[in-house]
């Protein structure tokens, strides 16, 4: 018998779920601060934080947390969103 393999699109139901429970916890933590920061910079910004996972990681094994890891890169993706919108 042939096994399946599932698509990536078939884990969004799942991940949407645990993504939006993320952004729940840190609505709550951080509120909409991330509004308060610009376009401009933002990859050397995430860049910095995501070395800081990286290196919590190697030193001291905390896992990487991939949801906030998305979470930051959404936001990216939102900002630049609004940027063009507001452009038009």
């Amino acid at each position: 018998m042939e096994k399946t393999h599932k698509k990536l699109q078939d884990y969004l139901p799942e991940f949407v779920e645990e993504f939006e429970e993320q952004l729940d916890n840190d609505e709550i933590k951080w509120g909409d601060t991330w509004r308060t920061r610009t376009v401009e910079g933002q990859e050397m910004r995430v860049k910095a934080r995501f070395d800081d996972y990286f290196d919590q990681f190697k030193y001291a094994n905390t896992p990487i947390p991939w949801l906030k890891i998305i979470g930051n890169a959404y936001i990216c993706w939102v900002r630049e969103l609004e940027q063009k919108s507001h452009a038009n």
